[in-house]
């Protein structure tokens, strides 16, 4: 899989993607600055699901009408914890991200939205 990791998910999360196999870039490597608005436009430009613990991306999406690859939410909790949920969630909420919903992981249940706009 694809990821693009906002700056609020911290490197640490990505490094464990890389590990796991899969395709990273970080946005802070880009521009720690860049905005909600503009890192949607380049997930989907790149075909890249946005790894976050911001909950401003799926209301943009729902306002703007915005299109995105799908969107994994992740509760910001403890480093260790939150490498669990990652993994969980790409385990059992795999195929729902790369249908381009968004998944939102707490530690006690997940919870899929489909918000796209063609």
């Amino acid at each position: 899989m694809k990821f693009l990791i906002d700056v609020n998910a911290s490197r640490t999360l990505g490094n464990w993607l890389k590990e796991m196999g899969h395709d990273v870039i970080y946005v802070t490597d880009t521009d720690p600055q860049m905005s909600d608005e503009n890192i949607l436009d380049w997930a989907v430009v790149s075909g890249r699901i946005i790894v976050t613990t911001d909950n401003d991306f799926e209301q943009i999406i729902w306002q703007q009408r915005k299109s995105h690859c799908g969107i994994l939410r992740l509760e910001n909790l403890p480093r260790e914890q939150r490498k669990t949920l990652l993994i969980d969630a790409i385990k059992l909420h795999g195929e729902d991200l790369l249908e381009h919903k968004i998944v939102i992981a707490m530690k006690n249940k997940f919870r899929i939205r489909k918000l796209l706009f063609e």
